[in-house]
C-alpha cells in the first residue's frame, strides 16, 4: 500500500489554524497513573558542574555514614497532574495557541485509568481510553501507543496487554497484535522507536526494531514524532516512516507541567474519524509547538523538576513528597517515611540543584553548557 502523506507545520503566532482544521489532537502524555523511575536523572545533572559536585558529594557522604547505596533505579515518581489537570493543560494550549477545539488522548504506562476516569465527567465523556503499552521483544522493549480502546471492553483489553508485558510469550504476540488491529476504531502508534529502553546498545536495539517492524508492520498505523526526543532521532523516524510506508504522528510524551510540544491537527469531527484519517486515508498533519525548539536537555531537566516540586495537586498530591517512592527490601515506601533522615537531606539537596538549574532567571546562562549536545527541533 502506498500514498502516505505527512505534513509538518511549524507553529507561528500569526498562523490561522481555525480556517482549515476543526480539532487539535494531543497524543501521548502521562498523568498520576504512570510510574517514572529516576535512573536517568544523574546523567542530566552531571552536565551541570555544580549539580554534579553536590550530587556526588552527598551520595558519597550517605554511603560513608550509613552504608546506603544510592540506587536511582529503585526510586520512582508519579507525574504531578491528575487526569483532569492533564486534560485541561492540553486543551488550553490547543485553544489558546491554535484557536480550535481539542481532542486529548492520555497514555499512561500500562494503565488506562486516566481515560476511564475522564469519561465519568460530562464535559470529558468522549475522551478516548488509551494506554502506552510496554511490549517486551527479544532483548529489548517497544512502547506502543494504543489509542481509543472500546470503552466497554477496555479493562478486558488492558488485562490482556498487561498479562503479556508481565509474562511475555512470543508465540502469543502475533494474535494479540492482530486482534488490536481488527478493532476498527483503535489507533496503534509505535512510540519513540529508536529509544533503547533496556539499554542493550544502539546496534542491538536497531536490529530488534527491524525485526519487530518486519513482523508487525501490518498492525502499526503510524510512527511517532516525539516531543521529548532529539533532533537526530526524530529525523531518523521520518526516514524510517518512508521506508516502511506509514504516516508519522505527533506524540508529546509530556510527563510534567509543560504541554505537549507536538500536536496533530485534523478536519475530523470525532476521535474515531481522526483514527480513520490516519488508518485509512493515511494522512497526518503535525504541528511543532515553540517549546519543541528549545534545548532538549534543559527541557528534560525542567520536566524532572516537575517531579520534585509542588504541583496543582488534586487528590492530596500537591506536596512533592507524596509523589516520590522508594522500593527497598521488597517493599514500596513513600519518601515521607524517610523525613528527617540523611537520605531525606540528600533528596533535598538534589531538589535544590534542580530548582537552581531550572530557574528562569538563570536559564540564558545555563543554555551554554548544553549547546552542541542534543537540541530540539528538526
Amino acid at each position: 500500500m502506498t500514498g502516505c502523506q505527512t505534513r509538518i507545520h511549524k507553529f507561528q503566532a500569526h498562523s490561522d489554524f481555525s480556517s482549515s482544521y476543526r480539532f487539535g489532537v494531543s497524543l501521548h502524555s502521562h498523568t498520576m497513573h504512570s510510574k517514572e523511575y529516576l535512573d536517568r536523572l544523574p546523567t542530566y545533572i552531571a552536565k551541570v558542574p555544580i549539580g554534579s559536585y553536590i550530587l556526588e558529594r552527598e551520595i558519597g557522604r550517605s554511603h560513608l555514614y550509613t552504608g546506603r547505596i544510592f540506587d536511582f533505579k529503585k526510586i520512582y515518581w508519579t507525574p504531578p497532574l491528575s487526569p483532569r489537570e492533564a486534560y485541561d493543560l492540553e486543551k488550553t494550549q490547543i485553544k489558546m495557541k491554535l484557536g480550535i477545539r481539542a481532542m486529548v488522548s492520555l497514555t499512561d504506562h500500562d494503565n488506562i485509568e486516566a481515560g476511564l476516569h475522564l469519561r465519568i465527567l460530562e464535559r470529558t465523556a468522549k475522551t478516548p481510553v488509551s494506554v502506552e503499552w510496554s511490549v517486551p521483544f527479544e532483548q529489548t522493549e517497544f512502547h506502543l501507543g494504543v489509542h481509543n480502546l472500546p470503552p466497554a471492553q477496555a479493562r478486558e483489553w488492558m488485562e490482556r496487554l498487561a498479562g503479556y508485558t508481565a509474562h511475555p510469550e512470543p508465540a502469543f504476540l502475533p494474535e494479540l497484535m492482530a486482534s488490536l488491529s481488527a478493532e476498527p476504531s483503535v489507533l496503534v502508534v509505535l512510540n519513540h522507536p529508536f529509544w533503547d529502553a533496556k539499554s542493550i546498545g544502539k546496534v542491538e536495539h536497531r536490529v530488534s526494531l527491524k525485526a519487530f517492524l518486519h513482523e508487525y508492520r501490518g498492525g502499526i498505523h503510524a510512527l511517532e514524532l516525539n516531543g521529548m526526543r532529539s533532533r537526530r532521532e526524530n529525523r531518523e523516524v521520518l526516514t524510517l516512516a518512508e521506508e516502511v510506508d506509514v504516516p508519522v504522528i505527533s506524540g508529546g510524551d509530556r510527563h510534567g507541567c509543560e504541554p505537549n510540544a507536538t500536536l496533530n491537527v485534523t478536519r475530523a469531527g470525532t476521535f474515531e474519524e481522526f483514527v480513520q484519517e490516519i488508518r485509512e486515508e493515511r494522512k497526518s498533519e503535525v504541528v511543532l509547538m515553540p517549546q519543541f525548539f528549545e534545548p532538549l536537555q534543559l527541557r528534560l531537566l525542567e520536566n524532572a523538576w516537575h517531579a520534585l516540586a509542588d504541583a496543582p495537586g488534586e487528590f492530596g498530591r500537591r506536596h512533592w513528597m507524596t509523589r516520590v517512592f522508594i522500593e527497598e527490601n521488597g517493599a514500596v515506601k513513600p519518601l515521607s517515611h524517610y523525613t528527617g533522615t540523611r537520605f531525606h537531606r540528600v533528596i533535598d539537596k538534589f531538589r535544590w540543584v534542580m530548582a537552581l538549574v531550572t530557574n528562569p532567571v538563570l536559564r540564558p546562562a545555563l543554555r551554554l553548557p548544553f549547546l552542541g549536545n542534543e537540541e530540539g527541533g528538526l
